[in-house]
């Protein structure tokens, strides 16, 4: 039983404290969306879809996405949220 406790205190007090900027300063939580994470996108980090994307763009030599397939798309970098 003091396993359980001590365990359960711990998790707890482990969860307050990695939230601490979330709770109390209310600071939005960290954005690690790939397509749309500035940081990501200042070093040329892609999502996954948008890679494919440019690949098969570039062997059939066609233009790359405009990102206005479906909502499917609405994941990726190239999707314009504005129109939707």
């Amino acid at each position: 039983m003091k396993t359980l406790l001590a365990a359960i205190v711990f998790v707890g007090l482990a969860v307050i404290l990695l939230g601490v900027n979330i709770f109390f300063f209310h600071r939005p939580f960290p954005n690690g969306e790939i397509s749309t994470n500035p940081e990501m996108q200042k070093r040329g980090i892609k999502c996954a879809k948008q890679e494919e994307m440019e690949l098969l763009a570039r062997q059939k030599g066609e233009k790359l996405c405009d990102g206005n397939f479906s909502d499917a798309c609405t994941s990726c970098a190239l999707y314009d949220i504005e129109k939707h």
